[in-house]
């Protein structure tokens, strides 16, 4: 950006209108995106696991009884694995019914 401050200058080459007004820094340059930490990466695969069994709970999916008591403790022990000790460096991940 500073090149092409050094070759407009002041703008008055627009006209009279424009020679008292030249170029305003707006701000710093952008911030890096912040890196996000084990505990946040764990919970966002926790929240991705449990969005890819949404289908489970729906009521119009055919399945005993049973499984769905296996679906719904999945999905439980998905929602607590911040509660675990060991989060998030040492997580017991839930096996997904088959």
């Amino acid at each position: 950006m500073a090149g092409i401050q050094d070759q407009l200058g002041d703008l008055s080459w627009l006209g009279e209108a424009y020679a008292d007004q030249g170029w305003v820094v707006v701000g710093d340059a952008p911030a890096e995106p912040a890196q996000s930490t084990e505990a946040e990466l764990a919970w966002e695969k926790a929240k991705k696991m449990l969005q890819e069994s949404d289908w489970s709970m729906l009521s119009d999916v055919p399945m005993t009884a049973g499984n769905k008591a296996l679906w719904i403790e999945y999905r439980r022990a998905l929602r607590e694995v911040r509660l675990q000790t060991g989060f998030p460096s040492n997580i017991q991940w839930p096996a997904k019914p088959e």
